[in-house]
């Protein structure tokens, strides 16, 4: 966390975290002791969905496409499931966002 946040996020974008289990949890724990809050999570477990984890609201895809249009996050795809990560770039490129620039995969 210290060497992303002191290398590639972009300042005065909110974070989002794709994932909000057992690797985007913990990011977001330590995102949030090193001063970098954590806008929201999406994720795709309906139990998830509508709740807060570490004070951040848990959304679906299509509730993060209408958080994009309106505040431009950066997002830190962190899920562990197989096959997980190419289901989500492909979701972002669709979005039209740019790896790097637009996210980032954290694993």
């Amino acid at each position: 966390v210290h060497f992303l946040r002191t290398t590639f996020l972009p300042p005065g974008r909110p974070i989002v975290i794709w994932g909000a289990g057992k690797v985007g949890k913990p990011l977001a724990r330590e995102l949030q002791r090193q001063g970098i809050p954590v806008a929201a999570f999406v994720d795709l477990d309906p139990r998830k969905i509508g709740q807060e984890i570490h004070g951040a609201p848990v959304l679906a895809p299509l509730g993060f496409e209408s958080l994009m249009s309106d505040s431009d996050p950066y997002v830190l795809a962190a899920v562990g499931s197989p096959g997980a990560l190419e289901q989500i770039r492909e979701a972002l490129v669709a979005m039209n966002l740019i790896e790097v620039d637009d996210y980032r995969v954290c694993s």
